[in-house]
């Protein structure tokens, strides 16, 4: 059954890449790149051995009321022989990136030659201490977004399976808030859904969660004429780039209603990496974590 539920993701995965290089041949190279990444992500995840978390109940609910996720992403016991198969697997797809191909070659013989500790790295990769990753990259002689890039996709299929297991916790009446109900973490995308709500997409986890439309997911500023965003005129209102002006900060949004099909979060972030380019160039930035693609392509 595990199988047949990963092959069908798979083949979702080739189905819309395969929709975005047509829509844009430019893109072709990334998409492809962030295939292969999902693609392992799949086979990692049928894999993954969790421990299975129990929550009481009434300390969920208070959870949910008080603003507290309901754990903490460095309480998580990880499964490490998981996780470094897909560091490994990671670099091998990444050694065929050409602006990365090199830090890959690099890190892949430091991590054969026990340069690198893999638990030590996991438990740095979303702290905000940065001293242990400046470190590391400074010795390697490879780019942190480089090493950053591998830590947090090497993990990202445990914490989905986490994700997963602790879903039915989220009380989404009590949760409107701009971090992730589950694990605390900040968005990466926006979603406009049936009805025009709005959900955001977890950039640790990928659990969704409804949140207001005109609030900024950072700073929570709720615009009182409207939220502002801007768009292509080739794309229309499908892509979108949300922005706020009180911490000059934005989010990409995709309207499934405009848009028309199911998508697949990763892969719509990097088939719209022209959109930060614009962002950016108008003076926002994007969120404080760095992007699970923008620093790649």
């Amino acid at each position: 059954m595990a199988k047949k539920k990963s092959d069908s993701g798979v083949e979702k995965i080739k189905k819309r890449v395969a929709a975005m290089v047509r829509e844009r041949p430019s893109h072709k190279e990334v998409l492809e790149f962030f295939k292969d990444v999902l693609t392992e992500h799949y086979a990692i995840r049928s894999k993954v051995k969790s421990i299975p978390l129990e929550i009481d109940e009434k300390d969920a609910k208070s959870k949910m009321r008080e603003g507290f996720p309901l754990v903490e992403k460095s309480a998580l016991t990880l499964d490490i022989p998981s996780a470094t198969r897909m560091f490994k697997r990671l670099c091998k797809i990444l050694s065929s990136n050409r602006k990365a191909a090199t830090d890959a070659d690099k890190i892949s013989k430091a991590l054969r030659s026990k340069k690198i500790d893999l638990l030590e790295l996991f438990k740095h990769v979303d702290s905000d201490h940065t001293e242990y990753i400046d470190a590391l990259s400074k010795e390697l002689g490879v780019k942190q977004e480089t090493i950053l890039f591998l830590a947090r996709n090497s993990i990202t299929p445990i914490l989905e399976a986490y994700a997963e297991g602790l879903r039915k916790y989220v009380d989404q009446e009590k949760w409107w808030r701009g971090y992730c109900p589950i694990c605390g973490s900040e968005p990466f995308m926006a979603e406009l859904k049936e009805e025009g709500a709005r959900f955001l997409v977890c950039s640790a986890c990928g659990y969704e969660w409804r949140f207001n439309r005109l609030k900024c997911p950072f700073c929570e500023h709720e615009a009182s004429a409207g939220a502002k965003y801007f768009f292509t005129e080739k794309e229309g209102k499908a892509y979108r780039i949300d922005v706020c002006e009180d911490c000059k900060r934005y989010i990409k949004t995709v309207d499934t209603k405009e848009l028309g099909e199911d998508i697949i979060p990763l892969i719509e972030d990097a088939g719209t990496l022209h959109l930060d380019i614009l962002a950016q160039k108008e003076g926002y930035t994007k969120e404080k974590m760095a992007s699970k693609t923008a620093k790649l392509s």
